[in-house]
């Protein structure tokens, strides 16, 4: 029977124990000493679970977390600001699992807790995403041109409108690193002139990050950065350029036509 962490708060010492003895390193296998072992948050073993790769979270007889410091610096007691990182074990009968999850970018894996997570709405769910926060800074000043120039030069007319009906795009976007749940692809997917599926762009309302030695998220910034995105408040200006310029060169008539049905759905 799978362990409820709201009923114990404790975790039995065997448990405990078989931890302490398990083998823990790092990326780059230096190894590491247990500093604390607990039941996992219920709402992100939600969350964690909720991603189809570490569905098994959701049926274990045991989800810890466990966090470990740097062997070499375990005994430092000088040292009041050990790395500490934080390892998602789930035990079912016999078998012990340690969860790592590859970010898409690198390629290189990291702890479920290294991974950002985003969510599409003003208050949740939220989910976890495929890239670790290293990846993401240099991947935040590289989606703005991808997006205009989707927009600038689109492959079909379906496609210019909607993305003209979703409007600028200013928070990061990527439908592998952060995908959206199964049913709403449709609303961003049209149907070119070929009969093809043309994917498009769904910025994130949020991004946030796990802190192991605060066990709280810290708020991660999802605004796109880069030479050619609008500043903090200049967005208005800088869409309004946008589709004035698409005026001139699509008519007055038609761009304030497409404008006005949107507003009206």
């Amino acid at each position: 029977m799978a362990q409820d962490p709201n009923a114990v708060s404790e975790v039995p010492q065997n448990i405990k124990d078989l931890m302490s003895n398990y083998s823990f390193t790092d990326i780059d296998d230096n190894p590491l000493k247990v500093s604390s072992i607990r039941y996992l948050e219920e709402d992100r073993k939600k969350i964690y679970g909720g991603n189809k790769n570490f569905e098994s979270i959701l049926t274990a007889d045991h989800v810890l977390s466990v966090e470990c410091v740097p062997k070499d610096e375990a005994d430092d007691i000088k040292n009041e600001d050990k790395e500490i990182s934080e390892k998602i074990m789930i035990i079912t009968g016999d078998d012990i699992e340690e969860l790592e999850i590859e970010d898409m970018i690198t390629m290189e894996d990291m702890d479920l807790s290294q991974a950002i997570e985003f969510t599409f709405y003003e208050n949740g769910p939220w989910f976890l995403g495929g890239i670790g926060q290293d990846s993401l800074a240099h991947y935040r000043g590289s989606k703005f041109p991808i997006w205009k120039k989707q927009l600038l030069n689109p492959v079909c007319e379906a496609s210019f409108k909607r993305l003209l009906c979703i409007g600028l795009v200013t928070n990061i976007f990527d439908r592998y690193c952060f995908p959206m749940p199964e049913e709403e692809k449709k609303d961003y997917t049209v149907v070119d002139d070929h009969g093809n599926n043309v994917e498009l762009p769904r910025p994130v309302k949020a991004l946030r990050i796990w802190n192991v030695k605060k066990r709280a998220y810290d708020v991660v910034s999802a605004r796109l950065e880069g030479d050619d995105a609008p500043k903090v408040g200049q967005e208005g200006k800088y869409w309004e350029n946008m589709l004035e310029e698409f005026r001139q060169t699509r008519g007055i008539e038609y761009i304030d036509g497409l404008l006005a049905s949107f507003k009206a759905k």
